[in-house]
């Protein structure tokens, strides 16, 4: 089913948010070292730190490790030399502020009229980042070397800001004026790369709006209703843009252009003045009329083509060959139980409307407690293996459960018809009819989420099947 990967994603998800606010400390003898007030100016912890549930706190020391912070209001404060993660930070937060102590210049300014800035000092995370917040701000000159992962309504990753990784940002609104020195992945409503914004590799962009400045080292892949770039837009290499409504060209492309988009305009004038708009490759287009595109805009060949939506074979092929990897998969569960324990296809079998509601009661005490436990082994020093091999066979489980719940009802359907058609077409039928139903939005998901919940308490406790 379409929403397996989701499935398995939401309790990974929640798997982490329970694990998040422990700390995997080395000195397990004292909880008091995993607390630390934000007064502890300039001490040095030599463990992870862990704050749970504060109203706001504010990091001005040094972390020898990991930081899982749980609070409404969370900043760094680089002062002293604070504000300092060597390990990797893990945020769970209304607001999250990585800040750093700068001074916008009063008489330097830059082409745009943007005062220089100098940046005293700055927060750094030697790790990864973590976030989920509301509001997210990454300061001028703070720097992370890992990656940075952001789940925000708004995201602001400002000027000198340097994420030497790749970034990865599900949000309402981006907007980015700092250096990134991996990829980006986002999925945003608006994006806004303004004119300090500098991604070394490739742009990966799903958005609604999308508003491009700055520098792209490598290839851009976007797809947005709305795409404007602007007179200082540089991009590298090559630029394709899969499917939009609008797009707004100026600046330049060094590569290639392969542009699918209802209406593109090319933006060579201002209020009567020359802007930058040139595409040093080829162009390939599709729109719903042919463009009379000025001379010296395109210094390679032009290509069009009439302009459609994602055509519809390939959208059949791409369900199809989804439905055929579930049935491959749902077929080599069967052959193998069926090997292993034919009983425990036969109990599983014996399907009533009581079964059910206990098999879903045990799949949610399942869910819930199989995150805490693996919580608490993890706090455990010596329990960290254990705690490892539990977490993967609770994934595990969720990956079978859609699986056992076919074939249960299917084996349930043949003993109760008692006809002599094979099981294996049961499960071809079973599946395809819960594959459409994973197709119905939002309705098909919440379906398919209790037959997996139903599912996974079938396999915890299949002895109640009698």
């Amino acid at each position: 089913m379409l929403s397996k990967s989701k499935f398995i994603i939401v309790f990974l998800f929640a798997f982490l948010l329970c694990l998040s606010p422990f700390c995997y400390s080395t000195d397990t003898n004292s909880d008091t070292a995993l607390l630390r007030e934000a007064s502890e100016v300039n001490n040095i912890q030599y463990s992870d730190l862990s704050v749970l549930n504060e109203s706001s706190y504010t990091l001005n020391n040094i972390v020898s490790g990991n930081a899982f912070i749980s609070a409404t209001n969370f900043s760094t404060d680089p002062t002293s030399n604070g504000g300092i993660i060597e390990g990797n930070l893990y945020v769970a937060a209304k607001d999250v502020a990585i800040k750093s102590e700068t001074i916008y210049s009063e008489t330097e300014y830059d082409d745009l009229g943007n005062p220089d800035i100098t940046v005293n000092s700055y927060s750094t995370i030697s790790g990864s980042a973590f976030i989920i917040a509301n509001n997210v701000k990454i300061e001028p000159g703070s720097k992370i070397y890992g990656d940075l992962y952001i789940c925000a309504n708004n995201v602001e990753l400002m000027r000198n800001a340097i994420i030497y990784g790749n970034v990865f940002v599900l949000s309402d609104n981006l907007s980015i004026n700092s250096e990134i020195g991996g990829d980006l992945y986002a999925t945003v409503d608006t994006y806004v790369m303004g004119y300090y914004g500098f991604i070394s590799r490739d742009l990966h962009l799903n958005s609604s709006n999308s508003t491009l400045n700055g520098y792209i080292y490598r290839n851009s892949y976007i797809s947005s209703d709305s795409i404007v770039t602007e007179d200082s837009f540089i991009n590298q290499n090559d630029v394709t843009i899969s499917n939009a409504n609008d797009v707004t060209f100026s600046g330049e492309i060094m590569g290639n252009a392969n542009i699918n988009a209802k209406n593109i305009t090319f933006k060579d004038k201002e209020n009567e003045k020359d802007l930058i708009c040139q595409i040093d490759g080829n162009l390939f287009y599709s729109a719903k009329q042919e463009l009379n595109i000025p001379e010296g805009i395109v210094l390679g060949e032009v290509s069009y083509s009439k302009y459609s939506s994602e055509p519809i074979l390939p959208i059949i092929w791409k369900y199809a060959l989804n439905l055929i990897t579930l049935l491959i998969f749902v077929y080599v569960i069967f052959f193998i139980i069926n090997k292993i324990s034919v009983n425990f296809i036969s109990k599983i079998s014996q399907v009533s409307a009581i079964n059910l509601a206990k098999a879903f009661g045990f799949g949610i005490a399942f869910l819930i407690a199989v995150p805490l436990i693996c919580a608490l082994l993890f706090v455990i020093k010596v329990g960290t293996i254990l705690g490892f091999i539990l977490f993967i066979i609770y994934a595990l489980i969720i990956m079978l459960a859609s699986p056992i719940f076919i074939i249960s009802i299917s084996e349930f359907l043949k003993n109760k018809l008692n006809n002599k058609i094979s099981i294996y077409l049961y499960i071809l039928a079973l599946t395809i009819l819960l594959f459409l139903i994973g197709l119905i939005p939002y309705a098909g998901f919440i379906i398919l989420l209790i037959i997996n919940i139903i599912g996974i308490g079938t396999i915890v406790n299949w002895n109640l099947y009698r």
